[in-house]
């Protein structure tokens, strides 16, 4: 009898424990490192804010999402390598970027691919774009969404150029990106890698002539401050582009992740509303605002840029595939 007292005793305090460790995992908070690189007056940021918000309301001591803004982690290539290790769970960052895990994703960079922004979401949301998003789980990432950046320009020190022609042996910032470099050499000018960090400077000093810049970044960077003139070439629409860990994500439990995923629409909304609709923080008041400020606006002749940056179409058919590149072609009405 005394023995079978122990035995039950035992069991039971064995009961107790596992019911209080199965206790303490289930309300074990979940903590979300989202990162992005650029200022927090830029899109990312409003987007980010209002998926945490969603998805802290919906997993109320759950979850917790820590939001790391303006850089300080790291620019969008550290964001994107502390993603894959895992030092971090999610990045907002460019496809410029992850094109280096993921070469469809250099599609994105057909130059005049997409006009306007309903122009980038009818694809950006589509299924083409969805499955090249997909292409960076070989490189243990998971492809959340696709986000508006807007439209790109250049932000000029002084003069304006219309076409090829006039925008000879003119300086411009690029990103450091080979290819990017390559569009503004056929669009004419003369391409000069630079991180967005030395623009200011150079353009103040005159190393550079003007930056390839968005009007959003244009006016929050304070580059319209010191540029006399913007032109709107319209070459490229370059998404946002939110990334999280692939062996992470899968780690999750399952009610967990419906969260994140239903976040999502959350996030693209705020973040396209942001940098397309919204009255003061939209691209077309960001250019009203320049107008404004007496900055002058170059008249471009944009089909003689598409026609000189042609050529890159069948460059990129040879370096990521004319399957892929043809493909987007087509889902882009090009």
């Amino acid at each position: 009898m005394e023995k079978r007292k122990k035995i039950l005793a035992f069991l039971l305090g064995m009961l107790i424990c596992l019911i209080l460790v199965t206790t303490g995992q289930a309300q074990q908070v979940i903590t979300i490192k989202f990162a992005d690189a650029l200022p927090p007056t830029w899109c990312y940021y409003q987007g980010m804010k209002a998926y945490k918000a969603f998805v802290e309301e919906k997993l109320p001591n759950r979850v917790k999402m820590e939001i790391y803004t303006a850089g300080v982690l790291g620019d969008q290539k550290t964001l994107l390598e502390s993603t894959r290790m895992g030092a971090i769970q999610m990045c907002f960052i460019t496809s410029a970027i992850s094109q280096a895990v993921a070469p469809s994703h250099r599609a994105w960079a057909i130059p005049y691919l997409l006009k306007t922004a309903e122009d980038f979401y009818k694809f950006a949301y589509g299924p083409v774009a969805i499955e090249i998003g997909n292409d960076v789980e070989k490189a243990g990432l998971k492809f959340i969404t696709w986000a508006s950046a807007g439209e790109r320009g250049i932000a000029m020190r002084e003069k304006c150029f219309s076409n090829p022609q006039t925008m000879k042996g003119l300086k411009i910032r690029v990103m450091q990106d080979p290819y990017q470099s390559s569009v503004i050499q056929h669009m004419g000018g003369i391409p000069v890698p630079m991180s967005l960090a030395e623009v200011f400077t150079a353009l103040q000093t005159g190393q550079i002539d003007g930056a390839e810049l968005g009007p959003s970044l244009t006016v929050s960077g304070k580059y319209s401050d010191i540029c006399k003139a913007y032109a709107r070439t319209l070459h490229f629409r370059i998404p946002g582009e939110v990334l999280a860990n692939l062996q992470w994500w899968k780690s999750l439990p399952s009610d967990v992740r419906q969260v994140l995923e239903a976040g999502i629409p959350v996030l693209r909304k705020v973040n396209d509303d942001y940098i397309d609709k919204d009255p003061g923080s939209s691209e077309p008041d960001r250019l009203k605002y320049m107008e404004s400020k007496g900055i002058k606006m170059c008249q471009i002749d944009l089909e003689s840029f598409k026609k000189a940056t042609f050529p890159l179409v069948n460059e990129l058919k040879k370096t990521i595939g004319a399957t892929v590149v043809d493909k987007v072609l087509k889902a882009a009405g090009y």
